[in-house]
């Protein structure tokens, strides 16, 4: 019977452990578009989002180009893929894959951390990116999504 209690407490102990550490799982509402400064865009459709990472929409309304940067993965880049873009990161990786194997277009610049990505954003014209609301972003202009258009 002892046995079975320090069984039972010890697979309790380590479900606890697991919630605690398992990375906090990322909402929609918890990413914003970020685009340059300079980008003429006051807001954006979900569905637009999802044409500029799918390579179907690749110029800015005054016909500048579009340049895609995204994060490597992590939960951010999970939620983002899920929500925005409508798939997985594999199958988006493979879009992009396509997109460059065909000529049709230049593949995003990915990052590992969101302050690189941001940075990133802040200096080159005409990007897009995504990043949660608690990492900086200073020099860049959160675009805000308006799914009525």
């Amino acid at each position: 019977m002892k046995h079975i209690i320090r069984l039972l407490l010890f697979t309790l102990s380590l479900m606890v452990l697991g919630c605690l550490t398992s990375p906090a799982r990322v909402r929609a509402e918890d990413i914003m578009i970020i685009v340059h400064r300079d980008v003429h865009v006051e807001s954006l459709t979900r569905a637009m989002v999802s044409e500029i990472y799918l390579g179907t929409r690749t110029k800015w309304a005054d016909e500048s180009t579009i340049k895609v940067v995204m994060l490597k993965k992590g939960p951010v880049h999970e939620a983002f893929v899920k929500n925005f873009v409508g798939t997985t990161p594999a199958k988006l990786r493979n879009v992009w894959k396509k997109v460059v194997f065909t000529g049709t277009g230049t593949p995003p610049r990915i990052f590992k951390h969101e302050d690189d990505l941001v940075e990133f954003i802040a200096e080159n014209e005409g990007t897009i990116g995504y990043i949660s609301p608690s990492t900086p972003h200073e020099g860049v202009k959160v675009i805000p999504l308006d799914d009525e258009k």
